[in-house]
């Protein structure tokens, strides 16, 4: 079987079949089998149905309200997907994510295949896709998979540039800019900041002023920009002042500076970056110590570019007050190709035998924690959610008997079925879980169910207010019903109830229950109460 590893990580063309198949089966196979969930899933769905239904593909909408915070890239290829697969579904509005999540595993293999071999870019593309923040998130109606993918291949074309110098050839260098401003129209101006910040930090820690010089900044951020502003013009003409305040200070540089929301200490991503990196995580400081190995001095400067790219991202995101665990995805490609590098290596056996320790501390660390959750988990279950006990056998069955074999392969010396089996585990337990659990739990995380409460009794003109703030987006998207009105105070709610004619309501069970005690005369009734995504929410009416 070692033959078999070894032949195949000798054909490049291989390899990436081998990465599209596993993305296909992590990523696609039974994609819409959930609903769309919050908090981002069905609002960016319905942002780009009301695109389509307006017939408005410059200035988004949401709700029935100009949309200002996020630029319009992504809303576009769910609109194209929804072309495609005929409706918007859970299916078509998840299938970009799925694509670009794909789309960054064959880069991270070039990358890693650029900067080392063909066989650190096959375990570096194994590795982000089994990685579980990247797993989720290709398999979520969420647009950072492709913001990463432009990232990462803005990147991949500045190093692939940079490698040739002092070659004449300078068009890879103009793809570091088509892929910045491909980015900035996903996710606004993050999409080059990062790129730029990182290519000039490498270039500044090698003092290589030359290198600076061939960048071509004048005329390369003036084809970024003009590829911006192809969009952008046009959008600020029809949203005006407001519109322009928006994108630009509100959600730009109040929410990097003052945190408008997901405020976080600065030390957030030191907790949890490594869950979201898992497993792979226990293996990067043994990746982050071969690289400064004296072994390791032909690469340094490839490796260099790999941690400065890590660190840039890194501490920006930590710098600013406003964060989630997906903002750091980025990053995840270049901890990958670290990673893949150091178990290339390993499974090379180039290591001197105390140096085996980079690989084999964390592993023994991966199968305690295995057996540990293995054991634990049906427990847990059969306390919490006693009836769901059978279904979670597989994955503590999955986990046991993945740490015992760990055990085995180490101890015979097989490190490539090590790593393999690692990929096995992640990318089977993931299936499952989000396959078989997923389905499972949709009753409780999905707004389609009280929705079609609305839709069973609502009559043409009759209006439909949310109260608590927590967001209109699953109701929209999943009754149709646009605008719902959004209710922000108590007196706003009130008024809305007194209406002469019928009207409807979201709020929360809590809330439903204060206005009982607090509003004895009101009369409202109750219509539907149930779980979506962990609020407990109510449906009445004033009729």
């Amino acid at each position: 079987m070692q033959e078999r590893f070894s032949n195949l990580w000798n054909h490049s063309l291989g390899q990436v079949g081998l990465l599209l198949v596993f993305c296909f089966a992590l990523f696609f196979v039974n994609l819409g089998r959930w609903d769309l969930w919050n908090p981002d899933e069905p609002r960016y769905a319905q942002v780009a149905r009301e695109m389509i239904q307006r017939g408005d593909w410059i200035l988004m909408h949401f709700n029935g309200e100009v949309y200002a915070d996020k630029p319009p890239l992504f809303f576009w290829l769910i609109g194209l997907s929804s072309f495609l697969w005929k409706g918007f579904t859970s299916f078509s509005v998840r299938f970009p994510a799925a694509l670009f999540g794909t789309l960054t595993v064959w880069v991270t293999f070039l990358i890693g295949k650029g900067l080392f071999t063909h066989r650190t870019g096959f375990l570096s593309g194994l590795i982000l896709a089994t990685s579980f923040q990247f797993i989720y998130l290709s398999t979520r109606a969420n647009m950072d998979t492709t913001l990463t993918f432009f990232i990462v291949t803005s990147l991949f074309c500045f190093f692939r540039w940079y490698r040739k110098l002092p070659s004449l050839d300078s068009s890879s260098i103009y793809g570091f800019y088509i892929g910045m401003a491909l980015a900035t129209l996903v996710k606004g101006p993050v999409g080059f900041i990062l790129p730029l910040l990182i290519s000039l930090t490498y270039l500044v820690v090698l003092k290589d002023w030359n290198g600076i010089k061939k960048m071509r900044l004048l005329p390369g951020m003036t084809l970024c920009m003009a590829i911006i502003f192809s969009w952008y013009l046009p959008a600020l003409l029809k949203g005006g002042e407001t519109f322009l305040r928006e994108t630009l200070v509100l959600h730009t540089m109040d929410r990097f500076a003052k945190g408008s929301s997901h405020i976080r200490p600065i030390y957030y991503y030191l907790y949890n970056f490594p869950i979201d990196f898992s497993p792979w995580i226990l293996f990067l400081p043994g990746a982050i110590l071969h690289l400064y190995s004296k072994e390791m001095k032909n690469d340094r400067k490839e490796f260099f570019f790999l941690w400065i790219w890590f660190l840039v991202v890194f501490l920006f995101f930590s710098i600013s007050k406003g964060k989630r665990g997906l903002y750091l995805l980025p990053l995840f490609p270049a901890a990958s190709v670290l990673v893949g590098k150091l178990w290339d290596d390993y499974i090379a056996s180039s290591f001197e035998s105390f140096r085996c320790k980079w690989v084999t501390i964390p592993l023994y660390g991966w199968m305690g924690l295995t057996l540990i959750l293995g054991a634990v988990l049906p427990w847990v279950v059969s306390m919490k959610f006693p009836s769901y006990l059978h279904y979670s056998l597989p994955i503590a069955l999955l986990l046991i008997g993945g740490a015992l074999s760990l055990f085995f392969l180490n101890r015979i010396k097989y490190c490539a079925g090590l790593f393999f089996l690692i990929v096995g585990m992640m990318a089977i337990g993931s299936f499952y879980t989000e396959r078989m659990v997923f389905p499972l739990v949709n009753h409780y995380k999905s707004a389609r169910f009280i929705s079609r409460e609305i839709i069973s009794r609502i009559q043409p003109g009759e209006k439909v207010g949310l109260y608590g703030g927590f967001g209109t987006g699953p109701y929209n998207f999943y009754t149709g019903i646009v605008p719902i009105l959004e209710l922000s105070t108590k007196e706003d709610l009130l008024r809305f109830l007194n209406s002469p004619e019928r009207v409807f309501c979201l709020l929360k069970f809590k809330d439903f229950l204060a206005l009982q005690r607090t509003e004895e005369k009101l009369k409202i009734q109750l219509i539907s109460r149930r779980s979506v995504g962990g609020d407990d929410i109510v449906l009445i009416s004033n009729y």
